[in-house]
């Protein structure tokens, strides 16, 4: 998003602060593998800290089962159950709402 925010910079408000771009395009192969090179470094570097600080984590689509329970679809086809103390819900880049008054949320 981050790259896509300064093309929409660079071709529609440059020229409003005097930068003036005659041709701006994109080269959406180098666009994807720069995006892609970012994502993994993020997602490792924090599944680096997870194992360090001893958090269990899932990849998957989860629904909390119980009061202290959560039931993930792993990505990988399995499925599995953790019992719970604390959760930290991590949506990616695009959060997905929650419905008013399901959780009481801490911030």
């Amino acid at each position: 998003m981050n790259a896509t925010h300064k093309y929409v910079e660079a071709k529609e408000h440059f020229d409003e602060i005097g930068i003036e771009c005659k041709e701006v395009d994109i080269n959406f192969e180098k666009l994807m593998g720069s995006k892609d090179k970012a994502v993994s470094g993020l997602t490792s570097g924090i599944e680096f800290l997870f194992k360090k600080n001893k958090v269990d984590y899932a990849k998957g689509w989860g629904k909390f089962s119980g009061p202290n329970s959560i039931t993930v679809d792993n990505n990988d086809g399995t499925t599995s159950e953790f019992s719970v103390k604390n959760t930290i819900i991590a949506t990616g880049s695009e959060p997905s709402s929650l419905p008013a008054g399901m959780l009481d949320i801490d911030e």
